[in-house]
């Protein structure tokens, strides 16, 4: 795995920091449609994807 992440370091980085910008748009438009399921589904992604960037950012 570590041989695969420093192969493609800077391209998981960039598309980590674009789902970072994203994810919470989509978050709210499913919170303002009441789906409890996207809701949980994206702050699962979020925080995955905070984790990702905090570990190997």
């Amino acid at each position: 795995m570590d041989k695969f992440y420093q192969k493609h370091h800077a391209k998981l980085k960039a598309i980590a920091l674009i789902l970072l910008l994203v994810i919470p748009f989509f978050l709210h438009t499913a919170a303002m449609h009441g789906s409890i399921f996207q809701v949980k589904l994206f702050l699962a992604l979020m925080i995955g994807t905070m984790l990702f960037v905090m570990n190997k950012g």
